[in-house]
This record gives C-alpha cells, structure tokens and sequence, in this order.
C-alpha cells in the first residue's frame, strides 16, 4: 500500500486526507493519505521518510513551500522559476519537487469564468503560494500584477517587469472599484478578520480567496454580500491535489474522478 502525506504547520484545517483518500476509494485504489505537523526542523526527518520508503510522496503547504526545496535532489524547471514548490515524488530515489499550486488555480479562473487577460490584478502577500499565482496569471496574460505584502522587502524579491510590488498599507491607493483582487495570506483562516479594510469592497470587484476552510471567509462573504463576482479557494485545491495524484502515479487518473461529487463531499466536511 502506497502511503502519501501533506506536511505543514498549522495542517488541522488541511482537507488533503479527505479528497485523496475519496479519490483512492472510489477507484479502488491502493493507497491511504494523512496529516502530517511539522516543524521546520523536522523536515530532515521527512525527507528521510521519503527516502526509506515509509512515504510514498507528500504535499507541502504553509510554511514549508520555499524551505524545504534545498532538501530535494531535483526541481522542475516550473517550480524552479515559481521559487516554491507544493509536491514531492520519488523518482528512483531521486526526491524531485513540483508545483500543481499554478495549474490549479488556472484551472479555477477557467472553471469559473474569470479572465485577468489584458487586465490590472492586486495580489495580497508574497509566500509561496502567492509566488505559484504569479506564475499563473502571467501564463494568463495579464497586462499588470500590484503586489502587496505586510513585507516590503519579500515583496520587491518578486518585482519583474509586470509585477510592480509595494506595502500592504499603500492598499487603498491602489485598488479600484473593478479590481481583481486574490489573496493569498492566511488572514482568515483563523479568524474572522479579513486582509483588506471591508470598506474598499465594491460591487464591481472580483474577489479571489486561496483560502477554503472557512468556506467563505469575510472577506468573501462581504463581497458576495454587495454582489461582488467571488471565488473561494476549493475549486484550486482540488485541481491541484487531482495533478498530484497524477505525478504520483505517472498517469492520466483524474480525468476518471467525478469533479461534482468530489467538491460537494468536501464541502460537507467544511459545513
């Protein structure tokens, strides 16, 4: 039996187990899926897991995207250009890291209509998976991405001639009442607060919120209040734990999963 794991600290919230495992039972496949905690120093020890065999691959998310890559034997040209990645495979005991963070949510802008071609889009935060967003939305074509992070200096590392970074405080000069805005930061997973004052919410905003746990956090549930177009973070997480399953089984298996009946029994875990 193959075993598979997403690492990171907090991970409670982390609704991996339950799409990965729905997947492997429905199509009768021999594998299982956890939660893993992890420290940053621990990540020598999950490695080692990975190599011996115990792991068959994992999942990473907050906050080891960027830090654990200098463990890996090998990085996809992808990744490598994003500075992050989501995924570990075992390759003939070479570990290599990818990314399905870009695809996925690619994947949701289409699924859900959203097109930032030719357009001005606000990014909120600067970690890895904003970095995987940023990757996307210039394969998308857009004409200009305003990047905002509590950090300036993390922001500017990311600056190229598209990407024009600034403070989280210089917000509500630069937004607009038709800006596409996607946040990226955990503000909200925890709480009720949201990354923007809700004052510079406008109807004719397009809402984006990586985030699915809670499935509408404040930020969104204002904007769907006064009519905002929104779009929380689940449609992008399922495509991107579909994609790993594929690179860890180096085959096309989530073309055979039910993409409806998958989302609606992750959404009952999130009621």
């Amino acid at each position: 039996m193959k075993q598979f794991a997403v690492i990171g600290n907090p991970i409670g919230h982390s609704l991996s187990p339950y799409l990965h495992n729905f997947v492997y039972n429905s199509l009768g496949i021999d594998a299982v899926y956890e939660r893993k905690r992890v420290l940053k120093s621990e990540l020598p020890q999950i490695i080692n897991l990975i190599k011996n065999g115990d792991l068959s691959g994992i999942n990473v998310t907050i906050p080891h995207k960027e830090n654990i890559m200098e463990y890996l034997d090998n990085i996809n040209p992808r990744a490598r250009s994003i500075g992050a990645v989501n995924i570990i495979i075992n390759n003939g005991n070479k570990l290599i890291g990818n990314n399905t963070d870009w695809f996925g949510f690619l994947m949701a802008l289409k699924k859900n209509r959203i097109d930032p071609a030719n357009k001005e889009v606000i990014v909120l935060g600067a970690g890895g998976t904003a970095k995987a967003i940023l990757f996307a939305l210039k394969q998308s074509g857009v004409n200009k991405i305003v990047l905002l992070n509590r950090t300036l200096q993390k922001a500017e590392e990311l600056k190229e001639d598209i990407v024009f970074p600034y403070p989280l405080t210089h917000l509500a000069k630069m937004i607009k009442n038709d800006s596409i805005i996607i946040n990226t930061t955990p503000i909200g997973m925890q709480s009720a607060q949201s990354p923007i004052d809700l004052g510079l919410i406008h109807k004719n905003q397009t809402l984006i919120d990586v985030i699915y746990t809670p499935f509408e956090t404040a930020f969104l549930k204002l904007g769907k209040k006064i009519g905002a177009k929104t779009l929380n973070g689940l449609d992008m997480f399922i495509y991107q734990g579909l994609t790993s399953i594929d690179l860890w089984f180096g085959k096309d298996i989530s073309n055979q999963v039910n993409f409806t009946q998958l989302k609606t029994y992750l959404e009952s875990k999130l009621c």
